[in-house]
Parts: structure tokens; C-alpha cells; sequence
């Protein structure tokens, strides 16, 4: 070089020119190739077995779709003819496999923002373990009930029948398993509350396995746990049957069983998921359950991977990592001159910082995909990059996009996943007390169209025996018979605030702001003394609505049998206090 010459320096190495050309677009197009193939994986649902006898210690789905077709003919709301019939079949199924299902009845009060009393009639069993020393025992809890406009949960239930049947005749588990099939789950979860607070079993349960219904068909889902949840998480992802799930966002549960058992895990299953639902009662009903809590693990399913784990203590190692391959990029980047992306990956890191703080088992939705591209990025600027071939700087480059396309399209697509559509709105029948007619109310509106002939429904009988009025509180008292058997009695009081309240001498919860309501179910033709302490000096109203599933049939022109299964019967009458 001669005397006084200056050195141009080299210009910054972009990250196009690090693929581009036609041998690095043919490179780029194969991996995308590649990670729309694993995207597919994982947004695929899983397809449910073939129906095929199993034999008699598997599952079978064969005879597990004989059970949910008979469940999922009609709504089987709370205290409704359906739900009788639905606890008829699963005790008739359940002793015909030589087990011996009792009946809790029980009433039971509940409800945060809704006040309900509800007669539940839970079904719940024990099945004796092989073990000499009686230790915790396993526990199953599902429900039978369903909403009033959908027959939702029967695949849950059918599984769940039809893997005690295989657990019958397989070798016998050595704990001891309880089984509760919960009544009025739709109902403020009054079911679960009854045998959480009444039943003795309730008060020794070493872990909880939850079965909730799930539309259509898939894998066995873990929707949260509850407890240390170490060992629990471990068991699952070990089973060979087909399973998904993430601890990403666990669904809220106010479940009354969220308070049993050492340590807990809730589902949503359908019949696909039976194979897995039997595969994890054997695996948990084998090993000693008074040390299954252990410390928490955050878990995600991979396609071709399966379920992955790792302790969640890992969560600020894989962090910290993150943080020093994040320096040592951004340095490199910044020597070459470039400035947007080292901006972006540490916007990205402090993002990372954020979520393993508040919610670490969601970190590897950030952590994993920030690794992956650091390592890409990295790559691609060591000094022996320069050396490869633009079809291995391209895999290279979409190499590190891989984690992010495997772990959040899922993400993605789940919010993009609209929510499944209600049912459509059936008729309804609405017998009025105050005007002594009967209508034809529109589903949608819920307004009145036309009047209807009367029919055998009675109106609500309501016998008032006080009322009692001073200028600070005033006292009612009456009794409610529902002559009509309703399943479901709604009261609603208007214009003045509820100071107190008594329902057959139980004191109720009342509301220091906002209307008061109370919802029964299962009442039967009990007459139903009811006392309330209203704010005085002011007019109010307690609106009175019983709620029968179905429509009287001597009364439905054919005409308007457009939604049968959704239709209602409304008993209503109005107790005006001037």
C-alpha cells in the first residue's frame, strides 16, 4: 500500500445478501417447505380412532358411541326429565359392571353473581384397589348435566363409562378409585360443591382427575392443573396415546374441586380421547399417590415431538441464556453497521424478561422462537459462513425461524378461531299470570308474536302471608309452589334493594348494590316459604318465572316445530308491593 493511500472499509454484510440468488431462494422455499409441512402438523386435528372392539380390557370406541348417542339425544339440564334418564342409563351401565354407584342427594347453595339453591344428584362409586394398606386414593370426576339448548358433555361421560368397563376387566388398579359423576356442573358447579362440602370421600383424595366436555373430536386435552403439578405433568407426556395441551394461559377454574387432592389435573375430552383417558387412570392408579406433588413444570405439545417439559425453575436458565445470545448478536450486528434489528431483538428480550416474570409457563412462547432466530442470525455472520453455499445460508436463515413457526401459528390460530355458534333460539311458551293468557314468543326476540291456546300449565302459585311496611325496611313473606314440577323457578326483585333473605328458613346471600335474583332448581312441588327484607318506603316488584324444558304438545302447530329441542315452557307472575 502505498505512502497516504486510506483503507475503504468493508461495506456491512446484509442479511438478503446472505440468501439471495437463485440457489438461496431454492434453499429458502425448501425450508418454508419444511416448516409449512410441521405448521400443518400442528394445527391438524387429531382424527379419532376406528371404531373397532378393543377388546375387553381396551378402550373401545364401538361401545363408548352406544353411550354418547344415547346421552347427547336431548338437553339434559338440572332437575329436567332428561337428566332423570341420564342417571337412570349411567346407573343402570354402571351396576351392570358389577359396581355398586350410590346417589347423593343433597341441597346445596351457591353462586357469585347469580344466587342458587339446586337438589343435585350426583352418581359416585368406589372401586376397591388391589393394595393391603389403604393408602390416598385416586379420584375421577366428570359431569352428566348439560346446558338447556345443547346435550354438551356426553362424550366426556361415555369415555369415562366405558374406561371403568376396561378397567373391570384388566388387571385390577392398586389404588383405590373414586368416581364422581357431578350433577348441576351448569348450575354454579352446585354438583362438585355438594360432594366437596357433604360427602366423607371428599376429605382424602391424593389426586383429582377432571374430565370436562369438548366439541367435535380430539385429544385428550389438559386444560390446567392445580397443586405441584411436577409428577402429574411428567406421567401425562409419557403416555404412548395421542395428548395435547400447553400451560401457556390455563383456563380460569372456579371448580369447587379445585380444593381436593394433593395435586390435580383438568381435561377436555372427547371419545377420540379415551385410549389416553384409560392409559393415565391405569398409569396413576399403579404408583403410590401421597408423594405426587412435586415441584411445577410448564409443558406444550410439538408436532412429531409430543408433549415437551421442563421444570419451571428453567424458565430464568433458558432466559439468561436468551440475554447472552442476544448480547453477543446485537454487538456483532451493530459492528457491521446495522441498527433496526438489534433494536428489535432487544425489544424482543425485554418482552421475554416480562413473561418469565408474570407467567412462566408461557415463557417458551417467546423464549424458544428468540433462541432459534439468535442462533440463525448468529450463524449466518461467523466467519465461516461466508464459505457455504447460498442453499445452506438459506436453511440456515429459515432454520431459525422454525421454533417461532412451530410455537406460535398454533397461538395464532386459536385466536383467530371463532367461537362456536349458540344454538339457534327454539320457541317458546309463555303462560302469564298477570294477563291470564297464554303466547307464542319469538326465539330470537323473546317478544310475544301471537297468543296461544291455553294448555294444562299452571301458573305459578304464590300464597302471600306478610307484608309488612315502616319508612326503613319492609318485611314480605310468601309462599311459591310450582304446581308445574318446574325444573328451573327464577325470582327477580325490582325498585328496591334486599336487605335480608330466607328460603325455607336458610338464610341467603344478599347484594349491597345491584338487583337481587334467586334461582332454584330441582324443587319439585315443594311449597317453598320465602321471607325478604326490602328497603322501605318504596314501591317494588318480585318478578316470579318457572322454566320447563320442551313445549306443550297439544298446543304447537306444525308450522312453528322448527327447533323442537330448544323449545321452553314459561310460567310467569308478578307480585306487585305498593
Amino acid at each position: 500500500m502505498q505512502s497516504g493511500a486510506t483503507a475503504t472499509p468493508a461495506a456491512p454484510m446484509r442479511f438478503d445478501r446472505l440468501v439471495a440468488g437463485r440457489g438461496g431462494i431454492a434453499g429458502l422455499a425448501a425450508a418454508l417447505l419444511l416448516a409449512a409441512l410441521l405448521a400443518w402438523l400442528t394445527l391438524r386435528p387429531a382424527m379419532p380412532a376406528a371404531p373397532q372392539d378393543a377388546g375387553p380390557a381396551g378402550f373401545s370406541l364401538t361401545r363408548a358411541l352406544a353411550h354418547r348417542d344415547f346421552l347427547a339425544q336431548t338437553p339434559r339440564p338440572i332437575a329436567s326429565d332428561a337428566n332423570l334418564r341420564a342417571r337412570d342409563y349411567l346407573l343402570e351401565k354402571l351396576r351392570a359392571l358389577g359396581l355398586d354407584p350410590q346417589v347423593q342427594t343433597a341441597t346445596v347453595t351457591g353462586g357469585a353473581d347469580r344466587l342458587t339453591v339446586a337438589v343435585v344428584h350426583n352418581i359416585v362409586l368406589r372401586v376397591r384397589g388391589s393394595a393391603l394398606v389403604r393408602r390416598t386414593p385416586l379420584m375421577l370426576a366428570t359431569h352428566y348435566d348439560s346446558v338447556a339448548d345443547a346435550p354438551d358433555a356426553a362424550g366426556a361421560v361415555a369415555a369415562l363409562l366405558e374406561s371403568l368397563r376396561a378397567l373391570r376387566h384388566g388387571p385390577p388398579l392398586r389404588q383405590d378409585l373414586i368416581v364422581l359423576i357431578a350433577d348441576g356442573e351448569h348450575a354454579a358447579s352446585l354438583g362438585a360443591r355438594a360432594f366437596v362440602e357433604q360427602h366423607p370421600w371428599a376429605r382424602h383424595v391424593g389426586l383429582l382427575l377432571r374430565f370436562d366436555g369438548a366439541a367435535g373430536e380430539g385429544p385428550l386435552t389438559l386444560l390446567g392443573t392445580h397443586g405441584a403439578n411436577g409428577n402429574t405433568v411428567t406421567a401425562w407426556a409419557g403416555l404412548d396415546a395421542p395428548t395435547a395441551g400447553s400451560s401457556r394461559a390455563p383456563e380460569a377454574d372456579t371448580s369447587p374441586l379445585r380444593t381436593l387432592g394433593l395435586a390435580g389435573m383438568r381435561f377436555s375430552a372427547t371419545l377420540a380421547g379415551g385410549e389416553a383417558m384409560l392409559s393415565l387412570v391405569r398409569a396413576f392408579g399403579a404408583r403410590p399417590l401421597e408423594a405426587i406433588a412435586a415441584p411445577q413444570r410448564l409443558y406444550f405439545s410439538v408436532p412429531l415431538a409430543g408433549v415437551l417439559h421442563y421444570p419451571e425453575h428453567m424458565v430464568w436458565h433458558i432466559t439468561h441464556l436468551a440475554c447472552a445470545l442476544c448480547l453477543v448478536v446485537c454487538w456483532a450486528l451493530l459492528r457491521r453497521g446495522l441498527r433496526i434489528a438489534p433494536l428489535m431483538l432487544a425489544g424482543a428480550l425485554a418482552l421475554l424478561v416480562v413473561v418469565s416474570a408474570a407467567r412462566p409457563g408461557a415463557s417458551y412462547l417467546l423464549a424458544w422462537p428468540l433462541i432459534g432466530v439468535l442462533l440463525g442470525v448468529g450463524a449466518l455472520y461467523l466467519p465461516l459462513a461466508a464459505s457455504l453455499s447460498r442453499h445452506a445460508r438459506g436453511a440456515i436463515a429459515t432454520a431459525g425461524l422454525l421454533p417461532a413457526i412451530v410455537l406460535l401459528l398454533p397461538l395464532a390460530a386459536d385466536t383467530r378461531t371463532p367461537a362456536a355458534a349458540p344454538p339457534a333460539p327454539g320457541i317458546t311458551y309463555l303462560a302469564d299470570a298477570t294477563t291470564w293468557k297464554s303466547y307464542w314468543l319469538d326465539g330470537a326476540t323473546a317478544r310475544a308474536v301471537s297468543e296461544a291456546p291455553r294448555s294444562g300449565i299452571a301458573f305459578p302459585q304464590v300464597e302471600m302471608l306478610k307484608d309488612e311496611d315502616s319508612p326503613a325496611r319492609r318485611k314480605v313473606a310468601f309462599a311459591l309452589t310450582s304446581n308445574n314440577a318446574a325444573p328451573t323457578i327464577a325470582l327477580r326483585v325490582e325498585g328496591a334493594r334486599v336487605l335480608a333473605a330466607r328460603l325455607d328458613g336458610r338464610a341467603l346471600a344478599t347484594r349491597r348494590f345491584g338487583g337481587w335474583t334467586l334461582t332454584l332448581h330441582g324443587m319439585g312441588e315443594r311449597r317453598l316459604p320465602i321471607e325478604l327484607e326490602l328497603e322501605g318506603g318504596r314501591p317494588a316488584r318480585i318478578l316470579i318465572e318457572e322454566s320447563i324444558p320442551g313445549l306443550p304438545a297439544d298446543t304447537v302447530p306444525t308450522r312453528r316445530i322448527d327447533a323442537p329441542r330448544n323449545g321452553r315452557i314459561l310460567a310467569t307472575d308478578t307480585l306487585l308491593l305498593r
